[in-house]
């Protein structure tokens, strides 16, 4: 069985918010050496499918934040997201979940 995959989601204001773009940017240039599933999750323009609920927490809570990025659910980065500090984010998650797995 290959190993789960970190489930990302990143919070965005869509193509006007500059940061996102950069966070998009930066977590496509990581990828092939630090591999994950993600989703994008534009606040000002949630997917269709999503509860309304949900769709007003996510804004209320992000609004004067993003980007911002969940990792398994979790708050991890927000704001300038460097490729570094997605690596080292990476790298925390895939040592805290090889714990046990020997």
């Amino acid at each position: 069985m290959p190993p789960r995959l970190p489930r990302l989601t990143l919070f965005t204001g869509g193509k006007e918010c500059g940061l996102c773009e950069v966070a998009k940017t930066n977590l496509v240039a990581i990828r092939h050496t630090h591999p994950f599933d993600i989703k994008v999750w534009n606040i000002r323009e949630p997917p269709t499918d999503a509860k309304e609920e949900e769709a007003h927490k996510w804004r209320r809570a992000y609004q004067y934040e993003i980007p911002v990025l969940h990792v398994d659910g979790e708050r991890a980065l927000k704001n300038n997201i460097t490729q570094e500090d997605l690596r080292r984010v990476l790298d925390e998650w895939r040592a805290k979940n090889a714990e046990g797995k020997d």
